[in-house]
């Protein structure tokens, strides 16, 4: 598990290690440099004489890191120039050391004018990118802007450091031009921006440069932000006693399903079993029965009482309190419909229930805003909203939820007391503890009607048996998505629809595990 920086944390820890420890941010530039260069050689390969590389270089430390691999370039005999963004005597401190040590070597410096024309060196081989570090925000003007735009129009590949110049490293947000980069090399650890769209395409392949920062200064700084990796998820998932019986690995009810949207109930208990729940039961209302027992052979189905309409009635609380009773965990919502007598019961039940509940779609929907069920969800709950159900659940436009995923999906967690599932690209998980993580898997694969339904099936049949909820969450959600890429290699992206996920569930499971 990685852990994923702000601006501001990556300069707290930067300043720790000079305040503290006494390193000079010279070396921390120098060991910054020595990164970059090992990812330029991955990328045009090990012999650097005569190679041409061309370095734009910003007034900030990004720019320092620029002219000390600049030198390292030039040491290697590579055909290396930098363009620069500014006189080079209005840089300061280490950066400006770094560029002087260039010129002193004979390097060449050529300063881009804001209304000349642009320098045009014939084609090299690689463009590096140290105009803009992380601490800048908002969009890229003047002569910055006009150098942006020179360089996506070269046909080199692009190097960025830190970040793509003109993107906004704690959201990923794009506010004016901003570099294309193949490659990106972020210093100490991963930058939000890097993580999040669209500075997540824009960084291209992403590498964390090691700029030896002691392991004492991480201990007194908080970084709650997380990206998810394959080998965390076995520790998240639960283990089978050899004389398990299906009554030990966890009883599941499912509330699901209204006309039209049986589908949605099927997906949903399937991958509930699927994932390793021992039983589940789905309460669907009595007309739709003979349809989920055609659907379905291992799940069980509970006929419930409906209206003219065929959706849940509140006629139906008599034996949803008994099913309820019975289960360990419950979901609620996937297509339930928004009908206000299902409305008026899922009130009802959220109003009793003491179990925990992982709770999607029209179960969502039916809640109402968050000032209408604060204090009603059970300890040990699952919200797993896309970013238009959050909008309707806290009023807030989609734009903003966003440019704001994290830190909102942080907020709300812990103002509503359970795990919040954000879903999108990425997927965001938050903790009421504050604690929150970025999902690597899945994609476009994803982007098919039912794919929900199989994730909060997921979650609920780790629930189930006995996972954490922060942890039957991620793993839910990490290994939906793996799913997803597993399915999209052999089908195909577009041709992959929410039923085929259900196959690739163990081979999900196998990949992370294969133990299991």
């Amino acid at each position: 598990m990685k852990k994923i920086a702000t601006a501001e944390e990556m300069r707290r820890l930067d300043q720790a290690a000079i305040e503290e420890t006494g390193i000079p941010g010279l070396v921390l530039m120098e060991n910054a440099s020595w990164g970059i260069l090992r990812t330029i050689r991955e990328m045009i390969g090990p012999e650097l004489a005569g190679r041409r590389i061309l370095i734009a270089c910003g007034k900030g430390n990004n720019g320092g890191d620029g002219y000390a691999v600049a030198r390292h370039l030039l040491n290697r005999k590579a055909d290396v120039r930098v363009l620069t963004a500014g006189p080079v005597e209005e840089l300061k401190g280490d950066a400006l050391t770094n560029a002087r040590i260039f010129q002193n070597m004979g390097g060449s410096v050529t300063e881009v004018k804001m209304h000349g024309p642009m320098p045009g060196p014939p084609p090299g081989e690689l463009i590096v990118d140290a105009l803009l570090g992380t601490g800048v925000q908002g969009a890229a003007k003047g002569l910055v802007a006009r150098m942006i735009d020179w360089i996506n129009a070269r046909p080199e590949p692009v190097l960025a450091v830190d970040i793509p110049s003109g993107v906004d490293s704690d959201t990923g947000q794009v506010h004016g031009p901003a570099v294309r980069a193949e490659c990106t090399v972020t210093m100490g650890m991963r930058k939000r921006g890097l993580v999040l769209p669209p500075g997540r395409e824009l960084a291209g392949r992403v590498s964390v440069a090691n700029i030896s920062l002691p392991p004492g200064i991480w201990a007194g700084t908080q970084i709650p932000f997380h990206l998810l990796e394959k080998k965390d998820i076995p520790a998240m998932l639960p283990r089978r006693a050899r004389t398990a019986h299906k009554g030990d690995c966890g009883r599941a009810f499912v509330l699901a399903g209204s006309p039209g949207m049986t589908g949605a109930a099927a997906l949903c208990s399937q991958a509930t079993l699927r994932i390793g729940a021992g039983l589940v039961i789905l309460g669907i209302p009595a007309s739709l029965n003979p349809i989920l027992e055609a659907k379905l052979t291992e799940v069980i189905t509970r006929r419930l009482a409906e209206n003219r309409e065929g959706c849940l009635s509140p006629d139906a609380m008599p034996v949803l309190e008994d099913l309820v009773s019975w289960a360990d965990v419950v979901g609620v919502g996937p297509g339930l419909s928004q009908h206000p007598d299902t409305e008026q019961t899922v009130r009802m039940l959220l109003g009793s229930i003491k179990k925990p509940l992982v709770i999607d779609a029209d179960g969502l929907n039916v809640m109402g805003m968050e000032s209408e069920f604060a204090g009603m969800l059970p300890p040990g709950s699952i919200l797993t909203p896309h970013p238009g159900e959050f909008s309707r659940l806290t009023g807030m436009p989609v734009e903003e939820i966003l440019t704001h995923r994290v830190d909102l999906a942080r907020r709300k967690a812990a103002d509503w007391g359970a795990v919040l599932v954000l879903k999108g690209s990425p997927t965001i998980i938050a903790d009421p503890g504050g604690a929150a993580y970025c999902n690597p898997t899945g994609g476009p694969v994803l982007a098919t009607g039912g794919s929900g339904d199989v994730l909060t099936g997921m979650i609920l049949g780790l629930l189930a048996q006995g996972c954490p909820p922060l942890h039957a969450a991620c793993a839910g959600v990490f290994l939906h998505g793996l799913a997803g890429d597993l399915a999209a290699r052999e089908i195909g992206v577009a041709a992959t629809v929410a039923g085929d996920l259900d196959r690739f569930i163990p081979r999900a499971v196998r990949e992370v595990w294969p133990e299991a």
